[in-house]
């Protein structure tokens, strides 16, 4: 009996040691990357953003609640505490928000829902002070949107809407004053701007398309949206160019803290049959700035839904996916799972 307890010991540390040395965490069966959910799942999550005292602040509302209930949460990522409510006003629509760089406060995007007497839904650019909660209505233009800071957090980048063929890229100070136009009424449809410490400002584009659609006794011509391109606007000089513009759909630029990586999304590499959630058609990819070198993250990620979010040190990034078909965010160790591409 003595002998068999020795031999089953020895038998069972080595599996004990593999269980305890394993990554469970880290892919799956098939060697996928497995992300961990960020924030509590009885929240829908759509956008999202980090301060550098590793405070969150989010666009969602509760389970189950109608879209007209999106509202801006704070959140500490610890297992202690849960997502407080931080705005609730009304009839109003909160998204968008971005962490002024010395965690003041944040900007956002406020909309007023349609009603009966007022079809059309506005849109403005606002600050709230933090803690305080203190608001001020930055901008009043209808269709103002997706606005994030510059690096020294001086000024406010945001998109204004022109129609939905035409879009420019303006800048505010977060007392209203100082309203720049810095890219003026470019064809297509502007998206989530990103002010990089590079002091380069990446943005999405999509630009108009026009397609023939016949009938057995007419032509039509339709118009619509392309696919996403990356564009980059130099501040110091004026000047804009592509970036990524190669076929595939590319969206939500982001740069790193350090200004050396863009994250983004796109469907590169996408071109097999629909497996995923529609709209989790994208793939997380980096793009080294430096060097030019490509890295593919993970796939599963929304087109639709808001851009990644760098942790402050850099070294994780969240993006959002209807994955468990509601919108969340996800977040992973990147490094871990880059692959050249």
């Amino acid at each position: 009996m003595h002998n068999r307890g020795k031999l089953f010991i020895r038998l069972l540390l080595p599996v004990l040691g593999v269980l305890l040395t394993a990554s469970p965490s880290l892919r799956s069966e098939k060697g996928e990357p497995v992300p961990e959910r960020l924030l509590p799942s009885e929240y829908d999550v759509w956008s999202l953003d980090w301060s550098s005292d590793e405070r969150i602040v989010f666009a969602g509302k509760q389970e189950g609640e109608e879209g007209t209930k999106m509202r801006i949460w704070l959140s500490r990522l610890r297992p202690d505490t849960s997502p407080v409510l931080w705005t609730g006003t009304g009839t109003l629509i909160d998204s968008a928000p971005k962490w002024a760089p010395d965690g003041s406060g944040v900007v956002m995007v406020r909309k007023t829902a349609p009603t009966s007497s007022q079809p059309e839904m506005k849109t403005a650019i606002w600050w709230k002070a933090f803690p305080s909660g203190e608001g001020l209505r930055l901008t009043s233009g209808r269709e103002d949107r997706d606005p994030t800071w510059s690096p020294d957090g001086e000024n406010i980048l945001f998109v204004r809407g022109e129609g939905l063929y035409s879009s420019s890229l303006l800048t505010i100070k977060k007392n209203g004053a100082g309203l720049k136009t810095l890219l003026a009424k470019s064809q297509g449809f502007i998206a989530t701007p990103n002010w990089g410490s590079n002091n380069q400002i990446y943005y999405t584009l999509l630009k108009p398309r026009k397609t023939l659609v016949k009938t057995e006794s007419q032509s039509e011509e339709c118009w619509g949206l392309d696919q996403g391109s990356v564009w980059v606007y130099d501040p110091s000089t004026g000047e804009h160019s592509s970036l990524l513009d190669d076929g595939n759909d590319n969206r939500h630029p982001v740069v790193s803290p350090t200004g050396r990586y863009l994250a983004y999304i796109s469907t590169r590499g996408n071109d097999g049959a629909e497996v995923k959630v529609i709209r989790d058609r994208g793939s997380l990819f980096i793009l080294d700035l430096k060097t030019g070198e490509r890295l593919r993250i993970t796939d599963g990620v929304s087109l639709n839904g808001g851009p990644p979010c760098w942790s402050p040190d850099g070294d994780r990034l969240v993006f959002f996916s209807f994955r468990d078909n509601r919108p969340a965010a996800w977040i992973l160790e990147w490094r871990k799972y880059a692959i050249k591409d």
